[in-house]
């Protein structure tokens, strides 16, 4: 028996770097395919225009992906986990909610500044499940429309824990305010190449805590 484990640990091996260079491969392809729809267009690129930027054969783009909207699809959930990385809470960051809350949109904004192009594509696709009708690309699509609403829904819930928002309203409500008011001063700044989207974020956050906001009660008369 101990005579094969060399073999096996070689094929571990062998595997692992299969692995790795495919993943080597498909980042690549997805890395060019972010410059190609920002420079093209979703509907105006072609498969052929992905692999010429990624500098592989066609062949080897349909081993990874069967066709374009499957390309933006997983293009869009790496990005999509990465801007929740943004959101989420980090060491040293501000005990006051308000502050603490236009830290991680800023940090949002910049992360969707540095891939604005492709973002701004995203809004004019709806999300980017109206690139295909296949159903489980429009599946993935919904679930990452899930995932942006735990995130707004958690950072509420932070606020309503620390009494800096209203505790009569749902909070349910208050998550989909801001999720709102993000997409909205965000979709408005991404149609405008000459706004820096991290300018919004101080906005952002002043009109999400008019309407969310918790009031002070009102004195006795």
């Amino acid at each position: 028996m101990a005579a094969t484990k060399p073999s096996v640990r070689k094929r571990i091996a062998s595997a692992r770097a299969r692995h790795q260079v495919r993943d080597l491969y498909r980042n690549a392809i997805l890395d060019a395919s972010e410059r190609v729809f920002a420079e093209r267009g979703f509907h105006a690129t072609r498969i052929q225009d992905i692999a010429a930027a990624a500098r592989t054969a066609v062949g080897t783009m349909y081993n990874h992906f069967n066709d374009k909207s499957e390309v933006l699809c997983a293009l869009l959930d790496e990005r999509t986990q990465e801007i929740l990385v943004q959101l989420g809470p980090r060491a040293g960051e501000s005990k006051q909610f308000a502050v603490r809350l236009e830290e991680r949109i800023r940090r949002m904004l910049a992360y969707v500044e540095r891939h604005r192009g492709l973002f701004a594509i995203v809004m004019n696709l709806g999300g980017g499940a109206a690139a295909s009708s296949d159903a489980a690309i429009s599946e993935r699509a919904l679930r990452r429309v899930q995932r942006f609403r735990a995130a707004w829904q958690a950072i509420v819930d932070e606020g309503v824990r620390e009494g800096a928002l209203e505790t009569s309203e749902n909070p349910a409500l208050l998550g989909a305010l801001l999720g709102g008011t993000v997409r909205a001063l965000t979709h408005d700044a991404l149609a405008d190449a000459k706004t820096p989207l991290i300018d919004r974020a101080p906005a952002i956050v002043r009109l999400f805590l008019r309407g969310a906001g918790r009031r002070k009660p009102a004195r006795p008369s």
